[in-house]
């Protein structure tokens, strides 16, 4: 059976057979994932790995076997964002993916009624299949479930080849999957430090944590739907302290940088070196533009003129304990400006800024 992995074009070769498997204890391993974090499975005891890494930054191939006993393939991808800003697919675009490999499987399977199934993993949903080759190869594999799953800001594409369907390892590499997480704290290479001047991201069950570990403040901006997303595209935006956090179904963008102080020239200042850049950069001229306080941050709220829709803006700057937060966020909706502006200056609130414990 030829296997064509769901989003990322993967053929695998088939193989061999043994004796049956038993229920064994776990343990949790975590698979670095550089500047994209890192993805944490609970994994069978005696499962043995081997990470594959292309090059260029792309994303590694995880291959779990057995120690011993029944032979089993489990490989999966942790996908995420690209470089230009594409997001990954949203739930019903992964099902299609998913039922568009189904198809494909179906002039090689025993049974044709391949049924695309939904599961719910920790944080996030995912469909696979399952289906067993009609005239399988010697030395092939037969069984094969296939199939996506939704893992915080990944997306894993995943392929589980095994010689039954009652082979404890097929229920035991969903489990594994079920349970993944991800987190966005940003891992170096190794033999790399982490340099005191890098922004550190980390996740708790309600907030993402942000802070440089020279700077005496922590900004913590709640989950609500957000994803942190790698959007560096030159220029500023390769700054190691350079954040991007976006929710594609709210149409909310939260970016920005944490500097040093001295390097705050003042909102005026600020102001016009972005429509000079602006302008620069052929975007349209800002509309209502407005200048406020919201607590502590130092507020520029403004419109761009979009198509249909109502492109709002609000820069905020926060100077405290010899740093600097700028932050970016903006809200495209078919609402009013006045709504659309309501509506970030309450996102703003919800972040809240406090200096660390000395």
């Amino acid at each position: 059976m030829r296997v064509v992995a769901a989003g990322c074009a993967m053929v695998l070769g088939l193989m061999v057979a043994a004796v049956p498997a038993f229920a064994e204890g776990t343990a949790a391993r975590d698979y670095a994932l550089g500047q994209h974090g890192s993805l944490r499975l609970t994994v069978p005891l005696s499962w043995k790995d081997k990470v594959s890494q292309p090059p260029n930054g792309l994303p590694p191939t995880i291959l779990f076997v057995p120690e011993s006993g029944a032979a089993f393939k489990v490989l999966l991808t942790p996908i995420w964002s690209d470089r230009s800003g594409a997001q990954l697919p949203i739930a019903s675009d992964v099902r299609k993916k998913v039922e568009q490999a189904a198809a494909q499987a179906k002039t090689q399977v025993l049974d044709p009624d391949v049924t695309v199934q939904e599961m719910t993993g920790s944080t996030g949903v995912g469909y696979h299949y399952a289906a067993t080759d009609r005239t399988p190869t010697p030395g092939e594999y037969k069984r094969m479930d296939q199939g996506m799953l939704r893992v915080g800001d990944l997306l894993i594409s995943f392929t589980i080849l095994s010689q039954d369907a009652s082979e404890p390892a097929n229920r035991s590499a969903l489990a594994m999957l079920e349970g993944a997480a991800h987190s966005t704290k940003q891992t170096a290479p190794q033999g790399h430090a982490a340099r005191p001047d890098e922004l550190q991201i980390t996740q708790t069950d309600q907030a993402y944590v942000l802070t440089v570990p020279v700077s005496r403040l922590v900004m913590r901006i709640p989950l609500n739907g957000l994803s942190l997303t790698n959007s560096a595209i030159g220029g500023p935006t390769d700054n190691p302290r350079y954040f991007h956090f976006r929710d594609d179904m709210k149409q909310v963008i939260i970016s920005g940088w944490v500097e040093s102080d001295q390097g705050f020239p003042g909102l005026q200042k600020l102001w016009a070196d972005e429509v000079t850049v602006s302008k620069k950069n052929g975007l349209p001229d800002a509309q209502r533009v407005a200048f406020g306080r919201l607590g502590n941050w130092e507020t520029i709220a403004y419109e761009r003129a979009v198509p249909n829709s109502t492109n709002s803006h609000l820069h905020a700057h926060w100077v405290q304990a010899g740093t600097w937060i700028d932050l970016h966020v903006s809200l495209t909706t078919s609402g009013s400006s006045q709504d659309a502006r309501a509506k970030l200056e309450s996102l703003l609130r919800t972040i809240v800024v406090s200096q660390k414990k000395s």
